[in-house]
């Protein structure tokens, strides 16, 4: 197997569903299909942006083989599958390899709080022998209660077939940690939107987080910042971090992502349980940043690619 190489624009998309809950997967498609055409380098399908914790392990195969179907091999499709035990993390992989997952984005063990690096580790390893798919390491200790530090990384890439890290932490100088020894070996992707421009700025391989893709294919500028000067630089930074915070702290998420895609014209859907919808007062709110930032200037930013 030729090693997957993830640089660039990569996409968590919603999952979207009806307002009685039930799996939207022409909606689905068509978003799909709009990042593709919008230049997106690759989706992570069932992460938190997708709910993957109301999905069942069907909902995943179908969410994850529409996904395939739909990029048609133009973009790489990673899938979340990642539980509690490494048993259930196997067979959530198993059911994303068979629809398939071009790659596996697994977390280390959450609920528990706190993990050794042996533990951690033990389970990627348990997850590569089973499913020996390239992996994506997803670091977000606010989620799983662990953080991984650059020595629990260096040992799950000894252990199982990493490909990126997705860098979730807040923490910048984690992420700069994380740059600095692991960039020239695989694909660190800032995974914070406030974070994508300075992450870029050290050698980050690319982002996957929730902000510029709102603004459809002119999302494409931040892999090019170097024909930018400085003054552009810092607008665009301050205006992703601007649209980053309202998307995370509006409502429960991802209900104010799933109001923002609803806003730009595609069927985002409705949250599931038990996340609600946001209120119209905080979808005013959402909107009212969305404006200011930039996202509706453009009316080819709003219609859907077909």
């Amino acid at each position: 197997m030729s090693k997957l190489i993830v640089r660039g624009q990569y996409l968590a998309p919603v999952t979207p569903f009806g307002r009685d809950g039930s799996l939207m997967l022409d909606a689905f498609a068509e978003i799909i299909e709009w990042h593709v055409a919008c230049g997106v380098d690759g989706f992570l399908v069932a992460g938190d942006n997708g709910e993957a914790w109301a999905l069942t392990a069907d909902e995943l195969g179908q969410v994850v083989a529409t996904a395939v179907a739909t990029a048609k091999g133009r973009v790489p499709v990673f899938a979340g599958t990642g539980a509690i035990t490494a048993a259930a993390t196997i067979v959530l992989s198993e059911i994303a390899a068979e629809a398939g997952a071009d790659g596996l984005c697994v977390t280390p063990q959450s609920y528990l709080l706190n993990a050794t690096l042996a533990e951690v580790a033990a389970r990627y390893a348990a997850v590569a022998k089973a499913v020996p798919l390239p992996v994506m390491v997803y670091n977000n200790p606010a989620r799983t209660g662990v953080d991984v530090t650059p020595d629990i990384l260096a040992a799950i890439c000894d252990v199982a077939p990493v490909v990126a890290v997705k860098e979730a932490t807040g923490n910048f100088v984690h992420l700069t940690k994380i740059i600095e020894a692991f960039g020239d070996r695989i694909g660190v992707l800032a995974g914070s939107g406030h974070y994508i421009v300075p992450a870029l700025e050290l050698g980050a391989a690319g982002y996957l987080s929730t902000a510029p893709e709102l603004f459809g294919a002119r999302a494409r500028g931040l892999m090019e910042l170097d024909k930018l000067g400085s003054a552009e630089k810092r607008d665009l930074h301050f205006r992703v971090t601007r649209i980053f915070e309202v998307l995370m702290w509006t409502g429960t998420r991802p209900a104010a992502y799933k109001a923002a895609i609803n806003m730009i014209g595609l069927p985002g859907g409705y949250p599931r349980e038990p996340v609600e919808p946001l209120s119209p007062a905080e979808e005013e709110t959402v909107r009212r940043i969305l404006d200011q930032c930039g996202v509706f200037e453009e009316e080819a930013s709003r219609r859907r690619v077909s």
